[in-house]
């Protein structure tokens, strides 16, 4: 498990608007969907290992990667 080193930037409300209604979709792809869950997981202060659970996927790395290119 990656240390969670670079913690997630605060979230504009557009920002958080915008990903709750990604994360909500049906239509929407599936890899955008969980890249959307990962990220408001952790702005609600999880760790990358349980977002990425919360978004489906297994590793915590992902989500670390995923956290450094949004911010």
């Amino acid at each position: 498990m990656q240390r969670q080193k670079e913690p997630l930037r605060p979230l504009a409300a557009a920002e958080r608007e915008a990903l709750e209604q990604v994360a909500r979709a049906g239509s929407e792809r599936a890899d955008r969907v969980a890249r959307a869950k990962a990220l408001l997981a952790v702005a609600e202060g999880k760790r990358f290992t349980d977002a990425a659970r919360a978004a489906g996927r297994r590793s915590g790395d992902t989500v670390a990667q995923l956290v450094s290119r949004f911010n």
